[in-house]
């Protein structure tokens, strides 16, 4: 019963692993960006958006 029930949870957690690593690693190089300096922070929220936009299109048009 327990072991249904953790690979229930592991099996929805891998479905969206993919994006969650994406979203993960955009947030940590717009954080990054931020450090050197506030005008690259703000660059890189805009490209970072952009590529959301663009993948979720992207997904959106496979299915």
């Amino acid at each position: 019963m327990i072991k249904k029930i953790f690979k229930d949870i592991f099996t929805s957690i891998w479905k969206y692993f993919d994006l969650i690593c994406f979203l993960g690693a955009i947030l940590f190089a717009v954080w990054g960006c931020f450090i050197l300096s506030f005008i690259a922070g703000v660059f890189s929220i805009a490209v970072g958006l952009i590529l959301v936009g663009y993948l979720s299109e992207k997904i959106a048009s496979l299915q």
